[in-house]
């Protein structure tokens, strides 16, 4: 009798080939990254979204205009910076600490 194999976070292999039958592939990395990350979290959107309009406005300033004002540029650092913070406080596990940081940033944006 052979045991019964484990998938990512210890369920059982039969739980984990019914959730990837629903995405086609058995087992895929795909698979095991939607495990991991789920991708409906609105702190990891909001990350994201910072993540993006911070390198938007820093490859703008730094490639595309290098006439751009040394400030626009800083300000897309900074944004870059925040989601960068709140993805690394959402994907570590201080679900609380990025809740703190998302209202505080929710006040501003």
């Amino acid at each position: 009798m052979e045991a019964p194999k484990r998938g990512i976070r210890d369920e059982p292999a039969a739980a984990a080939a019914a959730t990837a039958a629903a995405g086609g592939r058995v087992g895929g990395r795909l698979d095991a990254l939607r495990q991991l990350i789920k991708l409906e979290d609105r702190r990891l959107q909001a990350s994201f979204f910072f993540l993006a309009w911070g390198c938007c406005v820093m490859l703008h300033g730094t490639v595309l205009n290098r006439a751009a004002n040394p400030e626009h540029v800083l300000a897309g650092y900074g944004l870059f910076t925040i989601g960068a913070a709140l993805a690394l406080l959402t994907l570590c596990g201080a679900g609380r600490a990025a809740a703190r940081v998302e209202e505080a940033l929710r006040g501003y944006f």
